[in-house]
């Protein structure tokens, strides 16, 4: 069953993890960002039939997902109401496969940049049509916790409202591990950095700040990946 919890932002499934609505986060301006529009979650693979009834009701028919290509398929690939499109976050980057989660975070953002500007580009696109949109990668912190950093930044939500978003996926993401090893999955994130096959850290999150803060700030960021102002306009737009 879809289980909606007291603060509006988590949404409980069965057997898909970290599953919440950036939505209802405090601004600078003194306002909050707008709830339904852009939801982060883990894989939605091994979802069971009630979380699939669930995210149907919830309108979840527009994901975004991070991963890269080769992944199992799900219940989205027989759905004809839903559209995916996938972009590869780290598969083009020559990074070394292992050092801290700061300096990879750094690396992603910086290498990786024309990547996640069209993720967020994607997403921009599929909200103005038809929000709710759905971003994830594999366990919904790393990957979907780097974008998100960049979305809140773009719509002026106070660094630590960001570290604490980006904190709250390790709950899931030990739920997760935890499910799937009893599952039998003993390879669970074999093929990732060392860095990033544990629960997500505040300095992380605050080195992947200070990168966007050193590029000028979210907006310079993105036009630097080739945004034009317009479409800077757009994406931060989504949640104000």
């Amino acid at each position: 069953m879809l289980i909606e919890q007291p603060d509006g932002r988590p949404i409980s499934f069965e057997r898909w993890w970290n599953v919440r609505d950036l939505g209802g986060l405090p601004t600078r301006g003194g306002g909050t960002t707008r709830t339904g529009v852009l939801i982060r979650a883990a894989t939605p693979e091994f979802a069971t039939a009630a979380d699939i009834e669930g995210a149907h009701r919830a309108g979840f028919t527009r994901f975004v997902d991070l991963r890269r290509p080769g992944h199992a398929s799900d219940w989205r690939d027989g759905a004809s109401d839903v559209t995916t499109v996938g972009v590869d976050l780290v598969g083009s980057l020559s990074r070394p496969p292992e050092g801290s989660a700061e300096q990879l975070l750094r690396i992603l953002l910086d290498a990786g940049r024309v990547g996640v500007a069209r993720a967020i580009g994607e997403m921009t696109c599929f909200a103005l049509e038809s929000p709710p949109v759905v971003f994830h990668c594999h366990t919904g912190k790393d990957r979907t916790g780097m974008i998100a950093i960049v979305i809140l930044s773009l719509a002026s939500v106070p660094g630590e409202v960001i570290v604490a978003d980006y904190l709250a996926s390790n709950p899931g993401f030990e739920a997760m591990r935890a499910v799937i090893a009893t599952d039998g999955g003993a390879g669970f994130m074999a093929g990732a950095p060392a860095a990033f096959r544990g629960p997500v850290s505040r300095s992380g999150a605050e080195a992947a700040l200070r990168f966007l803060e050193e590029s000028g700030g979210a907006r310079a960021y993105l036009k630097s990946a080739g945004f034009t102002a317009t479409e800077v306009e757009n994406a931060a737009s989504l949640l104000l």
